[in-house]
């Protein structure tokens, strides 16, 4: 605080006296001067919103601050990458080729060999590994100590370490409304935790300053204007302190990183790594002596013939090629000892995802990309496929290279390379940036596997080593580091797929007009096909559905349901059901029937305290791919969409018996009064905004495009709640069609949201596959979560009708209509309830119920 007020006083022409100038230009490359500046600049700002409250003449220094704490922050950036660059140079040792090849062939059991080693040294797995999160324990546990525990920490440390999520933010909130900052948060045991929050309490606080501006702007009496002045004051001042700490803890944190990384690349860490290595690699070797002699063939044949072998470069991005020479031979010894007359090729015992290594696909040209590899992926729906073709000229070393996504996102792009496999590394670099904003996880497709290997390689260790197993240019080189320090998790992948995809297709006809760009028109050739493949590709997405199989509801059959050739099963109505008289029979049908035979369907669906509404229809049983299908569906009216129905039905005849069940009471869901039972994860889905639309949500609000979107593309839990990623928000907003001009307004969207409690923020967890959790499990990534919930209430059941004296005549169904009411009478809200349901089941015209008027359900009457 002294240093902020040392530096405001410089900014406003205050003269310093020599200690003061001797202090600012000793700490001039030390973190805290940033921290200071930004300290002392919106405390400027701050008193500058009181000055103009209380008429006094405001200071106008916060840009002259702005400007300096910029500069200082960029020289600390600019020194913490060349320590971070000198640190991950440092070591001499290198992994051992043999132990790479063995890696890339064994799989699983070098992963059990290693684990093993590890377990018999009292090591965890993550030990020699260089680590993303719990940096604190994984330093202890290099330096030789165990996991530090209660005892060897401060007590300060010791209480904030033990503090749950809730109480530890507020702890933070504390400490940027105090004037004395506890210093504990800057504890290396609490600087991941500190630094993760931070940001959070920032905005908060922020919030509250602009809200008591915003209080002051408008009428305020004069008796409160002093105590409402005095609130922003303090309010400037927690945002200052907050803001500075924020600074404060991404500062340590790159420190701390720093350390694991220097203690990683120490050459005694190092060693000691490669021995454990080494000695899982002859674990495998004791168990399969065959391999041990063609790994040791291969690797020596591969070090006399490789010109870029070298001591100091012991080819480990080779590793790939020998290893495909060790599997080829290992599968002709294999064959030749069983007397095959042909060779058969080994693949790996595990693959990871984004590796394809199939050759054929079930697919068929007219999917995106290669089935078996999209099967390979994570589920996390935050994902997104990037396919990549490129057009190399061999004479010039130009290369053209187009790029698609499934849901109508391309680009083009050119170059020089210095080989086609440089040109390859650039496309899919290049590919991975334009889209790897803010996403959980992003895979590029590409036809070359050298180029995805070392993307990969590169992403794994952080690192860009010099050789990268064939030559390539400066560009390359600044890609690849870009890459490094991108948001997203980048994945490659080599399509070996036989079949040429939609998507490969696209790319290749973007990749084609790219290399020709700098010819006349060729900029606009590109702009009209990109456009006429985006608009193709996105009718296309907007017919598939974008829920999960496992999330929809799928009709299910009834355990120890189905005897005597009787077949029984569950499902819950989807709106596209409804909508076009429909359904759908659970995968796995044992039963012998006919395709497109004619059945009757009978559907009952009960109401209490009148005749069960009953439809009966004759449908089209149809099969489509692996499916079997009912058509020509007539639905009870009032129906909602997420209700169970039951079905049952006996093969040998034609009759198909279909009913919904009464809950004891009815529930209300949000707006929707529910009185049947239903799959609570499917009203979440079919429900959400713009669900009445169609699912184009045009003439959604900001508001209802997050929640939108949170409700269909975020993870389901069994009680309808979904979970996503905030980092992830936009991006998936943008994937159901949100305009790119709004894009900015979906962070006030979401704050509005919290504000009025409809979602929830909440700290999750991301596994290994980037599926998130919560709550969060422990071992998994934490981040932070939007989540909703469905907001449920059970409601009394309707009372009785007493019985009416019977009367001769005719009984007739009288439809619901709308009615004037007395002047000044109102309608109730069960009656304004009960309208917005039969406009919601198109039994009245979608609009609103005017004002006077109330609404008549429908009823008999007799005549």
């Amino acid at each position: 605080m002294q240093l902020a007020t040392i530096l405001r006083d410089r900014a406003a022409g205050v003269k310093l006296d020599p200690v003061e100038r001797q202090a600012l230009k000793v700490l001039a490359d030390d973190p805290i001067f940033s921290v200071a500046l930004r300290y002392a600049e919106l405390l400027d700002e701050g008193e500058a919103m009181v000055a103009r409250h209380s008429g006094r003449p405001a200071t106008h220094h916060v840009k002259a601050l702005a400007r300096q704490r910029i500069d200082a922050v960029r020289r600390l950036e600019s020194h913490y990458r060349q320590r971070l660059t000198h640190a991950r140079g440092t070591s001499s040792v290198s992994d051992r080729l043999s132990v790479l090849v063995v890696r890339e062939i064994a799989g699983r059991e070098y992963d059990r060999a290693l684990a093993s080693v590890l377990r018999q040294r009292g090591l965890r797995s993550e030990a020699i590994s260089l680590p993303t999160v719990r940096l604190w324990s994984w330093l202890n546990n290099a330096a030789g100590a165990r996991t530090p525990g209660d005892e060897a920490v401060p007590p300060g440390v010791r209480r904030l370490l033990r503090m749950h999520d809730t109480a530890f933010v507020q702890a933070v909130m504390a400490d940027a409304k105090s004037s004395h900052p506890e210093a504990a948060f800057e504890h290396p045991a609490v600087v991941e935790r500190w630094a993760s929050c931070t940001s959070e309490v920032e905005s908060r606080l922020r919030s509250a300053r602009d809200q008591c501006d915003r209080t002051l702007r408008g009428r305020v009496p004069k008796g409160q204007r002093a105590k409402e002045t005095g609130r922003l004051r303090s309010a400037a001042g927690a945002y200052a302190m907050a803001s500075a700490r924020n600074l404060m803890a991404d500062f340590a944190l790159k420190s701390l990183r720093l350390q694991v990384l220097q203690q990683y690349g120490q050459q005694r860490f190092q060693q000691f790594r490669v021995a454990i290595l080494k000695e899982a690699t002859e674990t495998v070797f004791r168990t399969e002596p065959a391999l041990a002699a063609e790994v040791a063939r291969a690797s020596a044949e591969h070090r006399r013939t490789c010109p870029r072998w070298s001591p100091g470069n012991p080819c480990l991005t080779c590793a790939p090629g020998v290893a495909t020479v060790v599997r080829e031979r290992l599968s002709t010894r294999a064959d030749a000892s069983a007397g095959k007359a042909q060779t058969a090729t080994s693949a790996p015992s595990e693959v990871e995802a984004g590796d394809v290594t199939g050759s054929t696909c079930s697919g068929g040209r007219k999917s995106f990309a290669c089935s078996d590899f999209r099967g390979q992926l994570s589920a996390n729906l935050g994902r997104i496929i990037g396919v990549t073709e490129l057009q190399h000229d061999t004479a010039t070393g130009r290369f053209g290279y187009g790029w698609m996504t499934e849901h109508g996102e391309w680009g083009t792009g050119g170059g020089a390379a210095a080989n086609v496999h440089d040109a390859w590394l650039q496309a899919v670099c290049r590919t991975a940036l334009e889209l790897g904003g803010g996403v959980s996880r992003v895979y590029v497709l590409c036809r070359d596997q050298r180029a995805a290997s070392v993307v990969n390689h590169v992403v794994k260790v952080k690192f860009v080593a010099e050789a990268l197993g064939f030559p390539v240019t400066e560009q390359t080189r600044k890609l690849l580091t870009r890459l490094i320090d991108s948001r997203g998790k980048v994945s490659a992948s080599a399509n070996c797929c036989q079949e040429r995809h939609r998507g490969a297709e696209a790319a290749g006809r973007l990749a084609d007009l790219a290399i020709r760009a700098r010819q006349p028109g060729g900029t606009e050739a590109i702009k009209a096909a990109g456009d006429k493949v985006a608009e193709e590709f996105r009718r296309l997405s907007e017919t598939n559905s974008v829920q999960s199989p496992k999330e929809s509801g799928r009709a299910l059959w009834v355990p120890g349901g189905s005897n005597a050739g009787e077949l029984h099963w569950r499902g819950a109505l989807l709106r596209v059901h409804l909508a076009d008289g429909w359904t759908e029979l659970p995968d796995g049908l044992k039963a012998t029937v006919e395709d497109r035979q004619r059945l009757r369907l009978v559907v009952d669906h009960p109401r209490r305290g009148s005749t069960p509404l009953q439809t009966e229809s004759e449908v089209l049983l149809r099969r489509t791919g692996r499916r079997w299908e009912l058509h020509g569906v007539s639905w009870p009216r009032g129906i909602l969409p997420g209700t169970l129905v039951t079905y049952r039905w006996r093969a040998s005849e034609r009759l198909i018996r279909a009913s919904s069940e009464l809950l004891p009471q009815p529930e209300r869901i949000d707006d929707l009064t529910y009185r049947h039972r239903y799959d609570i994860r499917v009203v979440t889905r079919e429900n959400a905004p713009g669900a009445e639309q169609g699912g184009q949500g045009h003439d959604l609000s900001d508001a209802a495009w997050v929640m939108r979107t949170l409700r269909i593309l975020g993870h389901l839990s069994a009680d309808g709640s979904a979970i996503l990623a905030e980092e992830a928000l936009v991006r998936n907003c943008l994937e159901l069609g949100l305009q790119q001009k709004r894009v900015t307004r979906v962070h006030s969207a979401v704050e509005r949201l919290l504000k009025e409690q409809r979602i929830g923020r909440v700290w999750g967890s991301l596994d290994g596959s980037d599926q998130p959790s919560y709550p969060p499990r422990r071992g998994e990534t934490r981040v932070r979560l939007l989540r909703y919930a469905p907001r449920l209430e059970r409601l009394a059941p309707p009372a009785p009708r007493r019985p009416e004296a019977q009367s001769p005549g005719r009984e007739e169904v009288v439809n619901g209509f709308v009615r004037r009411l007395p002047a000044g009478r109102q309608a109730s809200d069960e009656q304004k309830e009960l309208h917005h349901e039969a406009v919601r089941s198109k039994q009245m015209v979608n609009r609103p119920l005017p004002d006077g008027y109330t609404f008549v359900r429908p009823h008999h009457r007799k005549r």
